[in-house]
Formats: structure tokens, sequence, C-alpha cells
């Protein structure tokens, strides 16, 4: 086991199976063009072992396959089914919900138990605005049909000062009659962001959502795991949501999580744009790529930060 000076080993990995996106959210890319696939993208089976190294070499026991968005690659059927007959603890999905419907055989048969839909409105209107792609309806339709089938599902949302904050309540709300959590994001200083008015201008803290619930709510703080991203509350008797606080209360000091791109790199940090190449290790044996992949990992270990800071990467790109 691989561990810092500060206790911070790597549990949780993030693994983007593609840089590309059906959408061009105003807080991911600044000037509306969808991202597109990198130019080495890893195959499907070069990704998995991957997966399967780093769980040797790391103790790697819980995966989330990010993106971009994921759906949009040919290889996520591939990928789902391989990484879900892994011995890990958790396989979990983040996306944008645009393509659940036409995934939902898929995901079924892979035996996935949670998702995590990435949604900033309930407004048809501002969901054009902000998301600049896809159809509101039917990612509203795909959630009803994940939670049919029994998934656990929880609804991203990033509060935006000047697009979608007077939805907060009615987003809270809409998670709570249906057993989701939602979980607030606040806005990163990343990408085209970092050095932007435009994050100051929509920046929406942890204290002035929670003001905001507290207009129509009682809530509590309650427990979560030392190495969670989200501050956790309870509302008695209908539910609970969350605040990533990266600003507010970074969690960096017990984060956990290694990022591994579509074309091979390994991040050990949000806050810092280093990064390791693992694309030529996964076709050597074993006994070779271990002792390289754990100098690698003790590298994007120390890339770690103790509190965000920001930083030029797109995390489309690397795993969000």
């Amino acid at each position: 086991m691989i561990v810092d000076k500060f206790g911070r080993r790597f549990r949780n990995l993030r693994v983007s199976l593609t840089a590309a996106c059906n959408y061009a959210c105003s807080y991911c890319v600044p000037d509306g063009k969808r991202l597109l696939k990198a130019k080495n993208e890893l195959a499907a089976t070069r990704l998995l072992k991957g997966v399967s190294l780093l769980q040797q070499a790391a103790g790697i026991d819980k995966v989330r396959i990010t993106g971009g968005e994921p759906l949009v690659t040919p290889k996520f059927d591939e990928f789902l089914l391989g990484v879900t007959s892994l011995p890990l603890s958790d396989v979990s999905l983040t996306t944008n919900g645009q393509l659940l419907l036409k995934k939902k055989e898929v995901i079924q048969e892979s035996g996935l138990k949670r998702i995590n839909v990435s949604l900033d409105t309930l407004n048809p209107i501002r969901f054009k605005k902000i998301a600049r792609g896809g159809d509101l309806q039917t990612v509203l339709n795909g959630i009803e049909e994940m939670l049919h089938i029994g998934l656990k599902v929880k609804i991203n949302m990033v509060p935006l000062r000047t697009q979608n904050l007077s939805e907060v309540p009615a987003m809270l709300d809409y998670c709570l009659d249906r057993g989701i959590e939602l979980r607030f994001i606040e806005l990163m200083r990343m990408g085209h962001l970092l050095n932007s008015s435009s994050f100051s201008n929509d920046f929406v803290s942890m204290e002035s959502l929670l003001d905001i619930i507290a207009a129509n709510h009682t809530f509590a703080r309650t427990d979560a795991p030392y190495d969670s991203t989200a501050v956790r509350f309870q509302i008695p008797d209908k539910g609970s949501f969350g605040i990533i606080a990266n600003e507010s209360e970074p969690f960096c000091r017990a984060c956990t999580r290694l990022r591994l791109s579509s074309d091979g790199y390994l991040y050990g940090c949000l806050s810092n744009s280093n990064k390791h190449y693992i694309g030529d290790l996964v076709d050597l044996p074993a006994h070779l790529v271990l002792p390289k992949l754990q100098g690698l990992l003790v590298n994007s270990l120390s890339d770690k930060r103790l509190s965000f800071q920001g930083e030029v990467t797109v995390m489309k790109f690397i795993g969000g």
C-alpha cells in the first residue's frame, strides 16, 4: 500500500472513457463547442487492464465511470460489462443522462447499482442555455426509468448565481419526492474559469446554498465517511442532500481519488496538471508492470494538494 505523510492513499478510481461529450455546458467549455475525443484514446480492453493493474498496485476497490460523457463512446458497453465483473466493492457511473434509455439493457445486464446524473435545471429553456445540447425531458425520462429498474440515483447540480440559483428549492423538492439524493457542487475554478470573472459572478458558496434551503426545510449536518467529497445534511422524514464544497470546505486532506484519462494518463489531483502515462504498461506482463506502476503511483500521490487551488485542465478530460 502506498501512503503519503498525511495518511492519504488511493482507493477510488475515476476512469474517463472518452473526452467527448454531447453537451457543451457553460461552466465546462467557454465557446459552446462540444468536446471531442482525445487523439489516442485507449480501447476498452486496455482501460480494463489498467483498472486491474491499479487494483493490484494501489489497492483500488471502487471505480466510477466518467467522461466526457461515457455513454457516447462505442466502448461503453464493453467497459461497463468488464469492470462490473472485476472484484471491486463498488462500481458507479456519472452521466448527463441523455442516453440512459438507450443504454438501459446493458446497464441492467451489468448489474450496476447506482448512477449520478448531472442535471442543473428543471426548466427546458435554462437547460438549453446551460447544457447547450440535448433534451431535458429525455433526461427526466431516463432518470425515472433508472429508478424503475431499481438503481440508486443521485443528481449533481452546479448552482450558478446568474443562471439557475432560483431553482435550488425546486430541484431539492424534485429529488426528495423521488428518494434521490441531490448533490450540489460548488463551481470549480478549472479550465476557462480559472482566471475569469465568470467564476466570481456565478460562484455560490455552501453558506449561501444553506440559507436558501433553510427557507423551506429544517435540516442538520450528518456524519460522512472520512474521505467523502460531500458535506451531508439530513431533512427529517424527507431525505438528505449533500454539498461538494471544494471552495468553502475543501476535502483535499482526506482525498483518496485517482483519475485515469481516456488516453492513458494518471492524474493524482484535480488541482495539479501533472500526469503520468501508463498506456505503454498495460501490454506488459504483470511482474514487469507493477514495479514501474508503483513508481508512477508514488509520483501521482505526491501531486496531491492540501487545498483546492484551481487548474487550467478541463475536468471533463480527466474524469470528474
